[in-house]
């Protein structure tokens, strides 16, 4: 059988509380988290194990602090009724420290509050943070004490708390959005109460800001496409596509507009908010709960899953369905803002409010007065105003004015802040303006009036401008929401500009430094030296490429035709030519003391003089031909300055007219000779005939 646990102050376990009856839970979205039961006074449970500042914990694992026992007698019978309240509500016992306090700060994360309330708790509570959420400005926060503080991040954020014991969940919604749980008369409706209310029904919402300012002048591009058709529909609302009222309208107002009331008017008033973007933001959400009645359901709903396990159990902000017909309720859909449970009773219903709004009851509307009642707690006492603390502050008052009388005068002029160091150094504030001098006040070396500020330097961070200039006419130097420009009045035709994305237009610039990741266009280019990885004359077809392989010449269709290699080839510097399909042709290598030209096929040397030999300064040397040159051709080249050359053709030219008289290779003849006996008497005579001569 569950029964509630008992602890002490330590959260030492001293008992099950067994005499327990009418234990009731109630739970308020973001407001109460309460428990009470009933016990006899009579009882070891009330005598031993229920303490003030004792805990109790429920079946769900909570632990709640007992903070009062109200005793009660019937006849003879006494009994006890404990209230608790869940650990949650300790962090009231702890203060905020004025260390942590913020004044003003802009764009916060609610990380960062919520880890100063951990700080303030000396962990003791840690925050979880399950949802992301917006960045918002901060005022005036840490003033009391931790649940105070937490109660501000859960307004500022619209965030939802969600607590397990000291461990607290912030999320945008709590419960189960797509819960199975439906009420339904003949089910599980024992008793229901619908109300709607439309006494807080809005279809046209005026939003303002801090100082009354309002989003008048802004685009009307900061509105949705539906807003903006509504909008559109009234005259004058929007022109040029400015916005000219500060007003949202419903899209529900024609189905609530009668002839007397076309709209139902409300305000919205943001006194923290400074951002037009904001304060549409927060004119949305007010005008989504308020373009609509309230709706309300109150009900009393058998707990089904008491009796059965597969039955959905109701949560905290769970969304359910409610379905009685004869209610006016046809799939009603809202969320569960108020549960009140009797956990350890089969015989007692749970108590559900459902609703599309969450009431402020009326303890939350006095803890938003908590502050300013401990303001005025040390001056009022019993409706009477307690003299001595008057006296107090108006002592305490006379000793500050009198130890700053030499900083702070009154005179003519207005109010003056005068240095105690120098007489000369003071602040002016007057009734047009403020003026900052060091001769006395009598010229003033930084003025504020209505027409501006007027200073020899503004040093620091400066803030959001409409324009500032420098200079006039074409001679100005000008940063407006275009950008930066500079050299002429217009933008557009300014030599030098800073658009607001970052390029920039500088039609004569000097440059010291590095320019990194860079492509630059430019027509001429001039300096001593240019150091680069690449320089080429263009990205495709015919170009120059000077890179760290070399010098290079591409053709029409990328084919390197010409390089000039930076590596060393044999010791050699290499230039080599290279054909149309990229082979190559010819090569010219230098060496310490030798420079070749070679062809891969073919060398041909041409010219109407060819000169060969001698050194660089004098044409004498010798040409020496290697032996593996077979052919010489010299047709049609003459020949200068080689005598030796000039000799062997001389004498090729004797030899050719020697030859003139010679009978030809291919000439023949016969002869005859006589019988003969070849000149000796004792040889016969004979051998005579006709014989062919080649």
């Amino acid at each position: 059988m569950l029964t509630l646990q008992s602890y002490d102050k330590n959260f030492a376990p001293v008992g099950a509380i067994v005499s327990a009856t009418d234990v009731t839970r109630t739970r308020r979205i973001n407001a109460d988290y309460t428990l009470s039961f009933a016990v006899p006074m009579s009882s070891a449970d009330y005598r031993e194990k229920l303490p003030l500042k004792g805990h109790v914990k429920d079946e769900r694992g909570q632990y709640y602090v007992i903070n009062s026992r109200q005793r009660s007698r019937d006849g003879r019978k006494l009994t006890a009724q404990i209230s608790c309240t869940h650990v949650m509500f300790k962090l009231a016992d702890y203060k905020f420290p004025y260390a942590s306090y913020i004044d003003e700060a802009y764009g916060i994360q609610i990380s960062q509050l919520t880890a100063l309330i951990q700080s303030a708790t000396g962990g003791r509570f840690s925050i979880a943070v399950d949802d992301t959420f917006d960045l918002v400005d901060v005022r005036d926060f840490g003033r009391g004490n931790c649940l105070e503080a937490l109660n501000a991040i859960v307004t500022m954020y619209g965030a939802e708390v969600e607590p397990d014991n000291f461990t607290l969940h912030l999320r945008k919604r709590i419960g189960n959005v797509a819960s199975d749980l439906q009420y339904r008369i003949g089910k599980n409706i024992v008793s229901s109460t619908f109300t709607d209310d439309g006494a807080s029904l809005c279809t046209r919402l005026f939003c303002e800001m801090k100082d009354s300012r309002t989003w008048i002048g802004q685009p009307a591009s900061i509105l949705t496409a539906e807003e903006r058709a509504l909008l559109e529909a009234v005259p004058g609302a929007i022109t040029d596509g400015i916005l000219r009222v500060n007003y949202l309208i419903s899209p529900y107002a024609p189905a609530w507009a009668s002839d007397s009331v076309p709209f139902y008017d409300d305000t919205l008033t943001e006194q923290d908010v400074t951002d037009p973007l904001k304060l549409l933001e927060a004119g949305r959400k007010r005008l989504r709960e308020r373009e609509v009645p309230a709706l309300e359901v109150s009900v009393s709903a058998a707990d089904l899953h008491k009796l059965d396990e597969t039955e959905p159990q109701p949560d905290l902000g769970d969304t359910v369905t409610l379905v009685d017909p004869d209610l006016e309720m046809a799939h009603l859909t809202a969320r569960i803002t108020e549960l009140t449970e009797y956990p350890y009773a089969l015989d007692q219903h749970a108590q559900v409010t459902v609703a599309n709004v969450m009431r402020r009851d009326y303890a939350q509307i006095i803890a938003d007065l908590e502050a300013g009642r401990r303001a005025l707690e040390n001056v009022f006492s019993g409706g009477r105003i307690r003299a001595e603390a008057f006296e107090e502050f108006a002592r305490l008052a006379v000793i500050e004015i009198n130890a700053s009388k030499t900083e702070v005068k009154y005179d003519q002029r207005g109010i003056v802040l005068q240095s105690t160091a120098d007489a000369n150094d003071l602040v002016l504030l007057t009734s047009n303006g403020i003026i900052v001098s060091t001769d006395g006040g009598a010229t003033a070396r930084t003025a504020i009036t209505a027409s501006g500020v007027a200073a020899e330097q503004v040093i620091g961070q400066l803030g959001n401008f409409v324009t500032m200039e420098i200079g006039s006419g074409n001679n100005v130097t000008k940063i407006n929401p275009n950008g930066i420009s500079a050299g002429h009045a217009d933008f557009n035709s300014a030599p030098f500009r800073v658009y607001m994305n970052g390029d920039v237009v500088a039609r004569s610039i000097t440059l010291t430094g590095t320019i990194e990741n860079s492509e630059m266009t430019a027509g001429t280019i001039t300096g001593t030296e240019i150091i680069g990885s690449t320089i080429r004359t263009a990205t495709a077809t015919r170009r120059i490429v000077l890179d760290p392989n070399g010098f290079r010449s591409f053709d029409g269709n990328g084919v390197c035709r010409i390089s000039i290699e930076t590596d060393d080839h044999f010791n050699a510097q290499v230039m080599n030519f290279y054909g149309p399909d990229g082979s190559l042709n010819g090569t010219l290598e230098g060496f310490n003391s030798t420079f070749n030209v070679a062809g891969n096929t073919s060398l041909t040397l041409g010219g109407p003089i060819v000169q060969l030999g001698g050194d660089v300064d004098h044409y004498t040397n010798a040409i020496v031909v290697q032996e593996d040159v077979a052919v010489f051709d010299f047709n049609y080249v003459n020949i200068a300055n080689c005598p030796v050359i000039d000799d062997l053709t001389a004498q090729v030219a004797a030899l050719w007219s020697a030859l003139d008289g010679k009978a030809s290779v291919s000439h023949t003849h016969s002869v005859t000779i006589p019988d003969h006996n070849h000149g000796n008497p004792d040889n016969a005579t004979s051998g005579g005939g006709t014989f062919g001569v080649a």
